[in-house]
């Protein structure tokens, strides 16, 4: 009998839920660097010390990041199983809806610059930081995260038809 795990969809999923998994740790890595006093990457003269709100959001995002990665590896790794479906899709599509919807401010930007109707010069430092620094690896996290997830739902589909088919 086939299982899930010799199709090309297990195969995406899995993919998809290691490099979900790298996007997570990767963030982390980035909050971590900012909360050590780091700068790069921030708008200049700015660092998340001289900013509460920046603060807040570094503290808070290091361990969102941590669940995220285990979100992420769940559906590809053994322990994952024991994770209830139900949660397990939740936090998937959960943590998809999240990232997406904090790009999407971005898009208008994206798409003007994209047809010619702005140019980098009407962006402020902090709209140039958000539409080419981070709201681009929030979009990337959520489509990574929206893999996860429909890979592993096809996947399980997949194998569920191909066993009913053995039988």
């Amino acid at each position: 009998m086939e299982t899930t795990r010799d199709t090309g969809w297990n195969r995406v999923a899995a993919g998809a839920g290691y490099a979900a998994a790298g996007w997570a740790v990767a963030f982390a890595l980035v909050h971590l660097y900012w909360l050590a006093d780091g700068r790069l990457g921030l708008p200049e003269g700015r660092s998340v010390w001289s900013s509460t709100p920046l603060l807040v959001i570094d503290v808070i995002a290091i361990p969102l990041c941590a669940v995220a990665t285990a979100v992420a590896l769940a559906p590809v790794r053994r322990w994952g199983r024991r994770v209830p479906d139900r949660l397990l899709t939740g936090a998937l599509w959960g943590t998809t809806a999240l990232l997406v919807l904090h790009a999407a401010p971005s898009v208008p930007d994206w798409f003007a610059l994209a047809v010619g109707s702005r140019s980098t010069g009407d962006l402020d430092a902090m709209a140039r930081f958000a539409t080419f620094g981070y709201e681009p690896f929030f979009l990337a996290g959520g489509l990574l995260f929206a893999l996860t997830s429909l890979g592993r739902r096809a996947a399980r589909v997949s194998g569920a038809v191909r066993r009913s088919a053995a039988r």
